[in-house]
């Protein structure tokens, strides 16, 4: 997503797609926000029957993008890292992605602290040093895919989802506290030639 964006891409994009474009400092941010979310609303089309650009969109009260008719009733979520993007669609069932590409985290341990429960920091912490960083990136993708579901994204604090630290590729629920259940899956076998970690998180209605 790093090249130029087409008179094409471009095209697919709502004038608001273009204005929150336009206020990113770095270009290559720019660019791979409108190839993103170009993305998104070509894949969205055909269910709405409409031009990309003219895909009625809005977000919720929470901050979580969605289709601003009830007809079709099309989930969709959006994650994109680097150079990167990941879209995920469902007909009924709410949704959310994440997808992270690994780089050396500066203040592992402290995010540590803040992503984790103390039961989860504790295994953390008796990782393999040369594991940790995996882990960690592993467990962060998973609890963002189950926010992004609920909607709420990190305004919940991580440390609140709990989810343990299986190995991936793994699949697991997340029992809310306030009620519901959040189901997810490691995505461990998309075509990147980087180390990465990705989750799928849904809401069965």
């Amino acid at each position: 997503m790093d090249d130029e964006v087409s008179a094409a891409t471009r095209a697919c994009l709502s004038d608001e797609d273009k204005q929150r474009a336009a206020r990113f400092a770095r270009a290559v941010d720019a660019h791979r926000y409108m190839a993103a979310h170009a993305a998104l609303r070509v894949l969205l089309a055909p269910a709405c029957l409409c031009a990309p650009r003219d895909v009625p969109m809005t977000t919720r009260a929470n901050g979580k993008p969605t289709l601003m008719t009830a007809s079709p009733a099309l989930h969709f979520n959006l994650t994109h890292s680097d150079n990167w993007a990941l879209i995920a669609l469902h007909p009924h069932w709410e949704i959310g992605v994440d997808l992270e590409m690994h780089k050396p985290w500066p203040h592992m341990q402290d995010l540590a602290e803040s992503v984790f429960s103390q039961a989860e920091l504790r295994t953390w912490r008796a990782t393999t040093p040369a594991d940790q960083a995996s882990v960690l990136y592993t467990a962060w993708t998973r609890k963002e895919a189950c926010l992004k579901a609920v909607g709420t994204g990190l305004i919940t604090p991580p440390d609140q989802v709990e989810l343990g630290l299986a190995p991936t590729p793994a699949r697991g629920q997340w029992h809310r506290p306030e009620g519901g259940l959040v189901e997810w899956l490691d995505l461990a076998h998309l075509p990147l030639a980087v180390p990465h970690s990705a989750c799928l998180a849904w809401i069965r209605s």
